[in-house]
């Protein structure tokens, strides 16, 4: 019995019980007292009366006695009656059973026998003895009598005993409430909100409590925000540029990565150099140079479409444009001529100091690292007689019939023709692997000959409703897929911004059921998706959460206002940018920055996970940095299906 409350309720039920039975036993005994009073002085007054009766003559008529008893011992509540001659010989008697029928029952007997014994009167004749008359009550009506009396005193007793406790019930509600406040700051603690309690609404005796848990709540906020600043001090350190504020070229891969892995290929990578920052540095000196490039930077930043913006070398910034070929062609013009405009009022001494180059990657399945690649040819390939002009090239189609992929990759997901690779994740120690975690379904679409993995197929999902009949496709899979292993473990399936606000999906995530065989069912979403409208996503994490279901982050730690997710959607685990954990292991400010991370996820007991682990070597750095978790080659090697040759959708 954990609860307080029903401590309490029990503790005055006993109280009331015992002080019940000890009423009913003290109002039992004494009726009993009085009952056996009654009784005798009942039997008395028969044995005298019929004395009295005997001897109205004068002479004692014992011849009589017949015809007297009889009436009398009729008439009354007797078990016996005798009248005896001076010798002791019994002259007349009547004598009923020792039990009747329809009595008090026997425990109750038992427990209060009634102790009246027989009275007796003598019949006198002048100063002799004649004879006498004996009378002994009989029990049975009395018993009934106290039988009635304990029936009454029980029924009014329990009644009042139901009622003083369901007033005790409601009293120890109100009394209680203080302490559901203390509860109720406690669980909002947990989710990083720290709400004090007004200690002077509080009874005298808790004070002291709620001062010493209002004084821990203070503590624990300002270490949290002490963390926080850390965490944010730290990635600054680790992924921005110090000079422009900008990210640095970690940063921005990373984040171009994640973007990609999305399906967002969409847009133009536009990389911008300048040219002669040595001689200005040698000429005018380093706060020139420094001047020059944080106000380009500015400039770079206060331009329209631009989703993306980083310094990626010392004289080298790297932007992606959201707009078409012209929109951004125009943009960057315009912006070579202001950045060659600083640059001379610098002393650059060069007519077009900055130049520009920028490759597309729509339509293609190109890396990051490819894009940057075609965006730093395009960069080469400017002239001097281009001037502010920049360089735009077309990336070359990963394949021929993009167009027909794309309608074949629509009608498929239409069709729910999803396949899952899986890969689990373990649990991480100092000394290991621990037991797996979770189960990673990715989903791939089965065409029948091959599968058409998430790499080929997303940039032709990235519209809202075809993105919205995947992540559906995928949930309905997963689920079945579950419940056929019914190994318990969690089920992590991907999915993407669409989920979050699709009316279908949240009507499905309204009627799911949580079953402990199946094991947890775990959403798992981009962060930038979730960044995209954390309002939104915060009421899908609620609704998710009451019905059993648990969210999950990827590509974790790019953004500076990861930490917020935490807090507000309380995941069941962050899986960290493979860029970041690989950096971190390589580079003490990164690695500061992601134990940082990972210490305020764990301290919200949230799972911290690295992914894409391919060395055993990694295991112990991983971990020093705060990683519980841990997904790859190096731990479990991903599973990938079979294509369904007969065109059904796979289960």
């Amino acid at each position: 019995m954990n609860s307080l409350r029903m401590r309490l309720l029990a503790a005055l039920l006993g109280v009331g019980v015992l002080a019940f039975a000890a009423a009913l036993a003290t109002a039992l005994w004494v009726s009993r007292d009085r009952v056996e009073a009654q009784m005798a002085s009942q039997a008395q007054a028969i044995a005298l009366s019929l004395t009295v009766a005997l001897t109205a003559g004068g002479e004692p008529a014992l011849q009589n006695a017949e015809s007297l008893v009889e009436p009398v011992f009729d008439q009354s509540y007797l078990r016996r009656i005798e009248v005896r001659d001076a010798k002791g010989a019994v002259i007349a008697s009547r004598q009923a059973p020792a039990r009747l029928p329809g009595g008090a029952p026997q425990w109750f007997i038992d427990l209060l026998p009634l102790a009246a014994g027989p009275q007796t009167s003598d019949i006198m004749h002048g100063w002799r003895i004649a004879g006498s008359v004996q009378v002994e009550p009989h029990p049975h009506w009395a018993q009934l009598q106290l039988w009635s009396i304990a029936e009454t005193l029980m029924l009014w007793m329990g009644g009042g005993l139901a009622a003083a406790s369901v007033l005790g019930l409601m009293a120890l509600r109100w009394g209680l409430r203080p302490l559901r406040r203390v509860q109720r700051s406690a669980v909002a603690a947990a989710s990083r909100k720290f709400m004090p309690i007004d200690e002077a609404r509080m009874p005298v005796e808790l004070q002291p409590l709620v001062g010493a848990f209002n004084r821990m709540l203070t503590a624990m906020a300002g270490a949290l925000e002490s963390e926080a600043g850390r965490a944010q001090q730290f990635r600054d350190q680790a992924l921005v540029d110090e000079l422009t504020g900008l990210p640095n070229r970690r940063a921005f891969r990373a984040a171009l990565e994640a973007r990609i892995e999305a399906g967002e290929r969409s847009g133009w990578l536009a990389l911008l150099r300048v040219e002669g920052l040595e001689d200005l540095n040698h000429l005018y000196g380093r706060d020139t140079v420094d001047d020059l490039l944080a106000e380009s930077a500015g400039f770079m930043q206060a331009l329209d479409h631009v989703v993306l913006s980083g310094r990626v070398e010392g004289a080298c910034f790297a932007m992606l444009f959201d707009d078409d070929e012209a929109g951004t062609r125009d943009a960057l013009a315009a912006l070579l001529v202001r950045l060659d405009s600083l640059a001379s009022a610098a002393g650059s001494g060069q007519a077009y100091a900055w130049r520009a180059g920028a490759a597309d990657g729509a339509g293609t399945d190109i890396d990051a690292g490819g894009w940057l690649a075609a965006a730093d040819r395009a960069l080469h390939q400017w002239r001097i007689e281009t001037g502010t002009t920049p360089v735009m090239a077309h990336a070359r189609e990963a394949e021929t019939g993009a167009g027909s992929l794309r309608i074949q990759v629509r009608e498929l997901i239409r069709g729910g023709h999803i396949a899952f690779a899986t890969q689990a994740t373990h649990g991480l120690t100092p000394t290991g692997l621990a037991s797996p975690l979770h189960v990673e379904l990715r989903a791939a679409l089965d065409a029948g000959d091959r599968l058409i993995r998430a790499a080929e197929y997303i940039s032709y999902a990235g519209e809202a409703r075809v993105a919205a009949a995947l992540d559906s496709a995928c949930l309905m899979r997963a689920l079945e897929q579950a419940r056929s292993r019914r190994d318990g473990l969690a089920t992590v399936v991907n999915v993407g911004a669409a989920t979050l606000t699709d009316a279908d999906i949240l009507r499905w995530v309204r009627g799911y059921r949580h079953d402990d065989r199946v094991g947890t069912l775990i959403l798992e979403f981009p962060e930038s998706a979730l960044l995209g409208d954390v309002d939104a996503a915060e009421a899908f994490a609620q609704l998710a959460q009451s019905r059993g279901l648990a969210l999950g982050i990827k590509h974790f730690g790019l953004h500076a206002n990861a930490l917020q997710l935490l807090r507000r959607l309380r995941p069941a685990h962050v899986k960290f940018s493979v860029t970041l954990t690989r950096e971190a292991l390589l580079n003490p400010d990164s690695g500061a920055y992601v134990q940082s991370l990972a210490g305020i996820a764990a301290t919200l007991a949230i799972t911290p996970v690295a992914v894409a682990v391919e060395h055993v070597e990694a295991f112990e750095g991983l971990y020093g940095l705060g990683i519980r978790a841990v997904q790859g080659a190096a731990v479990a090697v991903e599973q990938l299906p079979l294509p369904d040759r007969n065109g059904s959708p796979p289960r």
